[in-house]
């Protein structure tokens, strides 16, 4: 059973990015999960011991898994496109726990004979730290538009179109849709415009001219000063000349007078006895 086309190469142009995929972290059951529907059980991607054995700090994902993300963005942009071409090429290891995220642009689309029209698309993944894990490309045919899928699912030839006719037609929509504009040589029609009322005009009163300013006689001219001489500068008073200091002898120092030695007092006379009367 054939899918409704939505999608149709009249509608596709060069650059259109594709809305991007991200994936949830690849765990070890999906690994398995992957190695069973392909039959891919490669030592390195489901036996731990064997893989850390060979060097490697786990199990690797499988390279076909990375390229299956790109597949599955592609295909549900296509809608149901008929996909000619599909390759990959793996740029890093994608491990268990990373977030894989695929793009797609349009890089190309041609006109091919027998009303077969195809787009070139490239693809790439990458991890969480932005890293590039993977890059494709995929080249899918589809049809021109609405009429053309009718037409062949009804058994008819499809319908050719040549890029003259693509342009003919996409300059058809762009004058439909652009507004209208004068021909040349015509001048656009104005609306006459409505006659204002003349504005009323109030009579001033007579007003009496100011009278003149009397000129002032211009300034007498100033006779410039006649310059004076220069007064001659008298030469300096010679000085004369510094007398050299003599120098003194200094003067011999008199001996002190010594002083003569305090005489020593006389001593005092000792008291005389009185004599007691005798009874």
């Amino acid at each position: 059973m054939l899918l409704a086309r939505q999608l149709y190469f009249e509608a596709v142009k060069v650059g259109d990015e594709l809305p991007p995929l991200v994936k949830p972290p690849v765990d070890r059951s999906q690994i398995a999960r992957f190695a069973g529907a392909t039959g891919d059980f490669g030592p390195l991607h489901v036996d731990e011991p064997f893989a850390r054995n060979a060097g490697f700090p786990s199990v690797l994902v499988p390279g076909m898994l990375a390229m299956a993300f790109l597949g599955e963005l592609v295909t549900d942009w296509l809608r149901g496109a008929r996909v000619r071409r599909f390759g990959a090429r793996f740029v890093k290891i994608v491990w268990p726990g990373d977030v894989v995220t695929v793009r797609g642009r349009v890089a190309d689309r041609r006109f091919e004979a027998g009303g077969r029209y195809a787009v070139d698309i490239e693809v790439w993944g990458e991890n969480q730290r932005g890293e590039l894990v993977v890059r494709g490309a995929v080249t899918a045919q589809l049809y021109y538009s609405a009429e053309d899928e009718t037409r062949q699912r009804n058994g008819q030839p499809p319908l050719a179109v040549t890029p003259a006719e693509e342009e003919e037609r996409l300059a058809k929509l762009s004058r439909s849709t652009a507004p209208a504009r004068p021909a040349v040589g015509t001048r656009p029609v104005v609306a006459p415009a409505k006659p204002q009322p003349a504005p009323r005009t109030v009579p001033r009163p007579e007003q009496k001219p100011a009278a003149k300013p009397t000129p002032k006689p211009p300034p007498a001219p100033v006779k410039p000063a006649a310059p004076k001489p220069p007064v001659p500068r008298k030469a300096p008073a010679p000085r004369p000349p510094a007398k050299k200091p003599v120098a003194r002898k200094p003067a011999a120092r008199k001996p002190a007078p010594r002083k003569a030695p305090a005489s020593k007092p006389a001593p005092r006379p000792a008291p005389k006895k009185k004599a007691g009367k005798r009874r």
